[in-house]
């Protein structure tokens, strides 16, 4: 399977977890792209200009059938990224019931996997969160963690989202 490995590239712990699960991907026999290889256009010692960035990585969207888009960053290129294929999607979502009228094969929609590691409780409500005891704690002191929802939708839409490397092997297998 074509994968597009979605997830920031500008910090030292972000790249080294990229290389982690692109090895883990290219393993499980994956043909994976992800942006930090690209020197071409994403070597962060030169100037990189946005078109060049935009076509590359768009080429690349159009090229694979799923997407692994890390969300611990909550990096803007990736919810730019998801939101692409998740547009991509609803295109082909009309292309597909057009398709089914005519009995033509239907075009392929692309996966979404949402790769999520954060160890605090998700699970948690808004509400539990907002009943956490500011007066005493302090602003700023709740300790659960928020994702976008928008960003989530698109995600969940197209496919899921799972907490570690071994659930979005398990997706994708």
């Amino acid at each position: 399977m074509k994968i597009y490995l979605a997830n920031g590239l500008f910090n030292a712990a972000d790249r080294a977890f990229n290389e982690v699960l692109y090895k883990a991907l290219v393993e499980a026999g994956h043909d994976v792209y992800a942006p930090q290889f690209n020197l071409a256009i994403n070597d962060k010692t030169k100037s990189a200009t946005s078109i060049p960035i935009y076509e590359g990585d768009t080429e690349k969207l159009k090229w694979c059938d799923a997407m692994v888009a890390v969300l611990d960053g909550q990096d803007l290129g990736v919810a730019s990224e998801v939101g692409w294929i998740a547009g991509y999607n609803e295109v082909f979502s009309a292309a597909e019931a057009a398709a089914m009228k005519y009995g033509d094969a239907a075009p392929k929609k692309k996966r979404i996997i949402g790769l999520w590691t954060d160890n605090r409780d998700a699970s948690k409500t808004y509400a539990e969160a907002k009943n956490f005891d500011m007066k005493d704690n302090g602003l700023a002191e709740c300790q659960y963690p928020y994702l976008n929802l928008y960003t989530v939708g698109c995600i969940k839409k197209y496919g899921t989202v799972v907490d570690s490397i071994e659930k979005v092997l398990k997706e994708l297998a």
